[in-house]
């Protein structure tokens, strides 16, 4: 079942689906899908649900890849035994620096603790109350990099197309490819922000073809489909981390450099009010790859960008990336692409249009 909520804070990347409340009521879709349409949520908690990104004890395995996510464990472990007054030991030495925790940490079980005044120290309380620490850090990192870059990379991106009513197309190019970047940048995060996120496939092959047959070894179906879904998750934490501390050897480098290289863009934008409104779901980016296409919904990847724009990334035949086609799309072109958007969506929608049935 689809959660569809109309909402009116503006905030994060669904800021710009800014609208009405709406009651709820459910309806069934041919593609078996059914939506809830609500007035309770806001786009963020569409987006992102509680804790997405949080990363506790049992992902200290990516910390040797994620250096500012290691500090801020780190840092938190030096707090906490400053607080409890208290020093720990690993086989007979000290560990007291941001490099010694770090190092020791997948030995915590084997860490011994005691007082200032050198005397034995609760060891279950305080390995306990480490295992409670969380990082925050890539939620931190996340909301400052869309406050400070989405407006400003929407604008710069959006500023040269028209976007009073009309019908029609335009052939534009680029003086600079940095709008351009910046917006493939932003489009393979958003891509990596959804749990969901597969790298086209890449992690399901991992899970089910070397993951779990290993973990099967346990003994144990259950256990071995958890740890698998645990490295799966550490793997996708890994690379939204690479996203957003600009790391070159990761999806949105290689991204970007393949976009670049191969991509061609189409802007679309609504024709006229009548016309209705682009979707997005909790799958901001949707990646359509279909046996059976239609001319307006080819293959490639669709990315709304607000209610009246929606960035298309296909396969370039001539020219390169700053050569863009700027193009209005009528209710049933509006109607096929929200269709894409739909079938992307993992557990919710967002619209600005209560009434699902003109514009789906």
């Amino acid at each position: 079942m689809l959660c569809l909520c109309c909402s009116a804070e503006l905030s994060d990347l669904a800021a710009t689906f800014a609208g009405q409340r709406c009651l709820f009521s459910a309806s069934a879709l041919p593609n078996g899908k059914a939506i809830v349409t609500g007035d309770g949520r806001n786009k963020g908690s569409i987006l992102t649900t509680d804790h997405t990104y949080t990363i506790d004890f049992n992902y200290t395995f990516i910390l040797p890849q994620c250096p500012e996510i290691r500090k801020e464990f780190a840092d938190g472990i030096k707090l906490l035994l400053q607080e409890r007054q208290i020093i720990a030991r690993y086989k007979g030495k000290s560990i007291t620096s941001r490099n010694s925790i770090s190092t020791n940490l997948p030995f915590l079980d084997e860490w011994d603790f005691i007082d200032y005044q050198g005397r034995v120290a609760s060891k279950k309380s305080a390995v306990n109350a480490i295992k409670e620490i969380r990082s925050y850090c890539l939620e931190d990192k996340f909301s400052a990099y869309m406050e400070s870059r989405w407006e400003d990379t929407l604008k710069a991106f959006l500023s040269p197309f028209p976007s009073s009513v009309g019908k029609g197309q335009i052939d534009f190019t680029f003086s600079t490819q940095k709008p351009i970047k910046d917006m493939l940048d932003m489009t393979a995060l958003m891509m990596c922000r959804n749990p969901s996120f597969d790298l086209f496939g890449l992690y399901s092959f991992v899970g089910n073809k070397l993951l779990n047959p290993v973990f099967s070894q346990w003994g144990n179906a259950d256990e071995a489909q958890k740890a698998t879904e645990q490295m799966i998750r550490g793997l996708w934490l890994t690379e939204i981390y690479r996203g957003l501390f600009n790391h070159k050897n990761g999806f949105t480098s290689e991204f970007l450099s393949q976009g670049l290289t191969n991509l061609g863009i189409i802007i679309f934008r609504i024709a006229t009010e009548t016309d209705g409104s682009f979707i997005t779901s909790d799958n901001p980016v949707v990646f359509q790859k279909m046996c059976v296409t239609t001319n307006r919904c080819p293959n490639g990847i669709y990315f709304p960008l607000t209610p009246q724009f929606l960035l298309f990334l296909g396969k370039r035949t001539e020219g390169t990336i700053n050569d863009v086609i700027f193009r209005t799309v009528g209710n049933n072109d509006v109607r096929e692409i929200n269709r894409v958007i739909l079938n992307g969506a993992q557990k919710a929608i967002v619209s600005t249009n209560k009434h699902l049935g003109y514009i789906l």
